[in-house]
């Protein structure tokens, strides 16, 4: 070993040599950015798909399930929706599961509740469909749906019989929003192929290893929009409004005003079919724009194996930009609005193209982790094939979620985004993730994540740094039947700096999430102003906010 000669040099040898023997070890094992507070918070769910020799197609698709405050005390509760063994002799199925949130843990409380559907479970989104202030539940199945009615009580009833919601298909995900604007909560629901185990179809890697077949194998069928009536029933308008597909492969969705006209519009995901958006047209129909808007295929111009979505203003341009997660040896897509909803695929462009590329995507999301202000990329992801490492070495079965961190820069040069999977700590842990809960669980004012996994353990991400920053989170209640404000947008100014953020109600993948705004306002120690559009299209100011806390907004 080298060994210096003068007193000078030696005392600088000997503080460098501590430096590395003591500093580094510590600098390489920064805490993770998310830490798995699964076994701290009590949750013990397991999903079970059914798996079989056989590989049958419903098996890899779930499963997702709900963060929602059912009990409005203040914190998030969770919904987890259960698969099912697809044996016809088998014994005690099991059930979807509801756990309160008791000061930091989570209590089953299914049984009393009466919400554990046995169906084969998919997804589930929450929303206040009867306008009673208190959040309902929905849950999508291969087979009838259920549509659940909370009691207020703490007790929820299935009225799905007479709320006309069953839909008997094969569905995925689903999402409510008032599209009409007459002050009640309307229906969409994810519809992927035409499907019954009796009809399962066998499909084989070089005619000798069993898969699980892809989408093309089988018929795509429409989705389904249900208005709500107003009196606790829907009725299926999907032909009427102008939303009916006959063969798309739906599998996400998600309301969201991409024209800025004050009215929501419908971005669906579909899988191997070109993306559709449905643009509202102000009297209770919608024409289908995907093309001429740019958003039906990749910049490539083809259409991709699209599973999860979101909607948010990465670029903080005040428009609102679309994400679509997709299947392996497929780049994910981000769609940058041009301010009057057409779009550009600006996947390259941002630097998330290569890295996504091997992963397949699932639950996604925009969410500011680290609250700087800028929306970040998060991905769950985890392939369909058990088996995948036989067909392609580059590729597994369980992968890592993605965390993309957004560069910033100015509306004019956005930086894009890199990648941060290993520096967050987030490539230490792959899962096959299908589902993607997001939501501020311990309400510390950043977002956590909830993986739900393909056939094992459901996964609680705790943010470990997003508090960090200063923050701002935003509950809003509608004065009218929309009481959580669903398809409203508040922009406030901090730092110079406008963001925009909307309630979206779905979104991710077979998931629903937390109906309350965060932002992420970096070193900021005030906001100057704050707007909410509501979702029927009022405009309110409000002055003087704090930070650092949650605040409620109330329409007038």
């Amino acid at each position: 070993m080298f060994q210096p000669k003068h007193d000078l040099s030696r005392l600088l040898f000997l503080i460098l040599q501590t430096f590395l023997l003591f500093m580094l070890p510590l600098l390489g094992s920064a805490a993770p950015y998310f830490r798995d507070v699964t076994d701290a918070m009590g949750l013990d769910f397991q999903h079970i798909n059914g798996f079989s020799v056989e590989r049958r197609l419903v098996e890899t698709m779930g499963s997702g399930g709900a963060l929602f405050d059912f009990d409005n005390d203040g914190d998030l509760d969770l919904y987890l929706v259960q698969g099912n063994s697809l044996s016809p002799s088998a014994q005690s199925p099991p059930a979807n599961r509801l756990y309160r949130n008791d000061a930091g843990v989570f209590v089953d409380i299914t049984t009393s509740a009466n919400v554990g559907d046995t169906g084969y479970g998919l997804g589930a989104v929450a929303a206040d469909y009867d306008s009673d202030g208190y959040r309902d539940l929905y849950v999508t199945n291969l087979g009838e749906n259920v549509l659940y009615r909370n009691n207020g009580d703490g007790t929820f009833t299935d009225v799905t019989d007479g709320a006309q919601v069953g839909c008997p298909l094969l569905s995925a995900s689903a999402a409510f929003a008032d599209i009409d604007r007459d002050g009640d909560l309307d229906l969409y629901v994810c519809n992927y192929v035409e499907y019954a185990l009796e009809t399962d179809i066998p499909c084989y890697y070089k005619n000798t290893l069993r898969i699980y077949c892809g989408p093309n194998e089988y018929h795509g069928i429409a989705d389904v929009l249900y208005r709500n009536n107003g009196d606790g029933t829907f009725t299926d308008i999907t032909q009427a409004a102008g939303v009916y597909e006959p063969t798309t492969r739906g599998l996400g969705v998600v309301f969201t005003d991409v024209d800025n006209d004050g009215w929501v519009d419908i971005y669906v995901a579909n899988d191997m079919s070109p993306n559709t958006l449905f643009i509202n047209q102000s009297d209770g129909t919608f024409r289908e724009e995907g093309v001429p808007r740019g958003v039906a295929y990749n910049g490539d111009g083809i259409a991709n194996g699209s599973m999860g979505i979101d909607a948010g203003d990465y670029d903080n341009d005040g428009d609102i930009d679309l994400w679509v997660s997709n299947f392996a040896l497929e780049a994910n897509c981000l769609m940058q609005n041009d301010g009057d909803g057409y779009f550009e695929d600006m996947t390259f462009d941002t630097n998330l193209a290569d890295p996504s590329f091997y992963a397949l995507g699932f639950g996604t999301r925009f969410i500011d982790f680290d609250n700087d202000g800028w929306l970040d990329l998060i991905v769950g992801n985890g392939h369909i094939w058990d088996n995948v490492e036989q067909i392609d070495a580059k590729q597994s079965y369980a992968q890592p979620v993605q965390l993309f961190r957004n560069q910033g820069g100015t509306l004019q040069n956005h930086t894009g985004f890199t990648e941060i999977t290993a520096e967050a700590g987030l490539d230490k842990t792959p899962y096959v993730v299908r589902g993607m809960l997001f939501g501020d669980i311990d309400t510390d004012g950043d977002v956590d994540v909830v993986l739900c996994q393909s056939n094992r353990s459901a996964v609680i991400l705790s943010n470990e740094i997003g508090s960090e920053n200063a923050w701002l989170t935003v509950k809003l209640v509608g004065s009218d039947g929309n009481t959580d404000a669903i398809g409203a947008q508040v922009q406030l100014k901090a730092n110079g700096t406008t963001l925009l953020r909307e309630i979206i109600c779905g979104a991710s993948y077979l998931s629903g999430n937390d109906l309350r705004l965060t932002f992420g306002l970096g070193n900021a120690s005030r906001i100057e102003n704050l707007q909410v559009r509501w979702h029927n299209g009022d405009v309110q100011q409000f002055s003087k906010v704090p930070i650092r806390q949650i605040v409620t907004f109330s329409q007038d």
